[in-house]
Formats: C-alpha cells, sequence, structure tokens
C-alpha cells in the first residue's frame, strides 16, 4: 500500500491531502524516466511505475492534467516545494546567489522565466522563479517583485548576488543594498558614464583607458541615488576577446575578490542546459497557464536536485579527458552522472517514494524563513 508511505510526507499531506501528494511524487519519478515534462508522453510510464496494466493511457493522462487544473494556480503548494527542494541538499551552505533568464516559444505564447539560484559547490539550485509574459529583458520593478517574494520564504541577507548587464538599474541597486544583499553585476561599455564622471577622481575614459593600456585593475567609488557602490574594470584575460575591458558594479569592498567572483555566473547557463536539452526537455512543456508551468518547473527542479546529488556523491569517480591544448574536463557532467544513477531508482513507485524520503532532513536549512 502507498498510503503509509505517502503520510511520511507531513508536510505535503496534512495540508494538500494524499491525493495530491501522490501524484506531486509521482510526476517526480516520471521525469528522469521519460526525460521530458510533456505529460502526453509521461502518461505512458504511469501503469509500469504503479504496477497498475488495467488502466488505460487516457486516465493516466487525464490524472496528470487533472493535477495542475486542481493545484496549478495554488501558490502554497509552489512555496512549499521550493522549500522542499532546500531541505533536500541538507546543511550545505549557500552564499552566492545568480539570477538570469531562459526563454522560448511554445506556437504563438512566449515563455520566459527569470531564475534565482543559489550555488551549491559548482553548481546552480534554483530556489525561486516567475513568468514573465513577454520575451527580453525584465523591468526593474519586474526584479524587485520577484525578490520580495522571495525573501517572505528564504533569509537572502548578507549572500553575494551575481547577474549580467541586462539586470541593471539605480532604483535596482538601491533595492539589493537597502535590503543588505551584495552584489556583483556587469556593466555594458559606457553605462553610467555621466555619474562616474561626476564623482572625484579619474574620468570613465581615463579608468578605461588605464584600464586597457596597462592591463591592471582600476576601480571607483560612485554614488547612485545617494548611494555608494565601486564600479571596478579588469582587463580581459582573452587577448583576442572582442571586448577588452569587463566592468562591474559591486558592493563588495574587495574589488579583486569580486571580480574573481563573477567568473561563477556562468554555471546557470549550464544549469537551463541540464534543464532544457542535456536531460529534462523543459522546452517540451505544453501548460499553457502560468501556475501550472511554475508548479511544472518545481517539479522538475526537484528531479534536477535528485540528480546532483547523485552525481555530486560520485564526483571523484567521473573520469577526466585530456585535450591537445593541456586543458582537462570531465568525460560526463556531474548531472548527466547522476541521472544515470537516479533513472533506476525511479522504476518502481514505492520504491522510489522510500528513496525520497531518505533524502530528506526534518530541519529546515538556515536560508529557510519560518514563513506558515
Amino acid at each position: 500500500m502507498l498510503s503509509p508511505h505517502l503520510r511520511k510526507f507531513s508536510e505535503f499531506y496534512e495540508r494538500y491531502g494524499l491525493g495530491a501528494v501522490k501524484n506531486l511524487w509521482l510526476l517526480t519519478c516520471l521525469i528522469p524516466i521519460a526525460r521530458t515534462v510533456n505529460l502526453n508522453k509521461l502518461k505512458d510510464h504511469v501503469g509500469g511505475l504503479l504496477e497498475n496494466d488495467k488502466t488505460s493511457p487516457g486516465s493516466h493522462y487525464r490524472r496528470l492534467t487533472r493535477f495542475f487544473e486542481d493545484w496549478g494556480g495554488d501558490e502554497g503548494l509552489l512555496h512549499d516545494v521550493m522549500r522542499h527542494n532546500l531541505r533536500l541538499l541538507k546543511s550545505i551552505g549557500h552564499k552566492i546567489l545568480v539570477m538570469d533568464g531562459t526563454s522560448w516559444e511554445i506556437g504563438q505564447s512566449k515563455i520566459h522565466y527569470l531564475v534565482l539560484s543559489v550555488l551549491v559547490g559548482p553548481v546552480a539550485i534554483p530556489i525561486y522563479w516567475v513568468q514573465l509574459e513577454k520575451l527580453g529583458s525584465s523591468s526593474q520593478e519586474e526584479r524587485q517583485q520577484m525578490f520580495e517574494k522571495a525573501m517572505a520564504l528564504f533569509d537572502l541577507q548578507g549572500m553575494t548576488l551575481l547577474a549580467d548587464r541586462e539586470y541593471v538599474g539605480q532604483k535596482w541597486f538601491k533595492f539589493l543594498k537597502d535590503n543588505k544583499i551584495h552584489f556583483v553585476i556587469r556593466m555594458r561599455h559606457g553605462d553610467y558614464v555621466e555619474s562616474v564622471n561626476d564623482a572625484p577622481g579619474k574620468s570613465y575614459l581615463q579608468m578605461y583607458s588605464k584600464c586597457a593600456a596597462k592591463y591592471k585593475l582600476v576601480k571607483k567609488q560612485v554614488w547612485f541615488l545617494g548611494l555608494a557602490f565601486t564600479l571596478v574594470m579588469i582587463p580581459n584575460p582573452k587577448a583576442d576577446a572582442a571586448e577588452g575591458v569587463f566592468i562591474f558594479l559591486t558592493t563588495l569592498p574587495d574589488a579583486k575578490k569580486a571580480s574573481a567572483l563573477y567568473a561563477k555566473r556562468w554555471k546557470i547557463e549550464c544549469l537551463f542546459r541540464h534543464l532544457k536539452t542535456n536531460g529534462y526537455n523543459l522546452e517540451d512543456l505544453n501548460l499553457r497557464n502560468a501556475g501550472k508551468n511554475l508548479l511544472l518547473l518545481a517539479i522538475v527542479i526537484t528531479a534536477y536536485i535528485l540528480a546532483m546529488k547523485e552525481g555530486w556523491a560520485r564526483r571523484k569517480q567521473i573520469n577526466t579527458n585530456t585535450f591537445k591544448d593541456g586543458s582537462q574536463w570531465p568525460e560526463t557532467s556531474i548531472f548527466r552522472e547522476g541521472l544515470a544513477i537516479l533513472t533506476p531508482k525511479c522504476y518502481r513507485f514505492i520504491d522510489f517514494l522510500k528513496y525520497l524520503f531518505k533524502q530528506i532532513t526534518a530541519k529546515n536549512h538556515t536560508i529557510l524563513q519560518n514563513v506558515q
């Protein structure tokens, strides 16, 4: 019987009932097996997982779609899954945040997720996301609203946010600093030239010329909306790069450390690749309602974390390839290694429930707010 195993997940069972809990974990179990988020494809594996060959695939499909019809607009369940995902990471520390967007089109519909992740070792793990009804960059107001909701769930004070050039804006910088969130945000060439020139010291052009000519880091304190920040310029280590100078704005006191920290931002690109083309095929998503999409992404993230945990445990066993130029790269990614280990654990649903329950710690991570 499944009921005793489902009741162990008291956080969900007491609020949403056995049916919701069963379908939540059933979907989590299906995704690594089917390697897709398309419900019409997922349904083909339900009978095997539940050891039920009498129910038609059409009935299994209705089970999956009904779950999202019932719970796709429930923000409470979405937030509980987000918190649950952090618990899967147990006591691993989180100090670095990364924000970026990923987008694609489904027919005439535009899908754009703005995603906030934490870095866990070398891996980016999403903790909060919103769906924007447009392609292209987010506004300062949209980012602020997202962070206000994320801060209601997670304690982000004292953490450092890494973000690329489209996530700029004076009000945005002030919002982060007012909420005690450090940041290193890359600037486009020419951003805020007047503000830099108005501050005491070298002009923007003088800073840029010195950095490029002498191949050394230069920095300067600037002010936006009455608050002080540090503008940093560093030479691009790639001699043949189109951009000879990288430019950052930061609140961190150590400019050199801030510049080195920004190099970790690319890890969120690896995350999107795993979710979309290298593992779970997120672009197969075919739910039209934003609330349903957000919940499905939360379930995908659960499956992603489970694969990452398995891969991380075996990271030292992954072979390394050495190339002609002397560079070395793992033969396979932590995610792909972990996915190969996770998949057999999903072949039987009751066994997956036992496995999943062992992955959870009852103790909240320090990042989690005590929010009901």
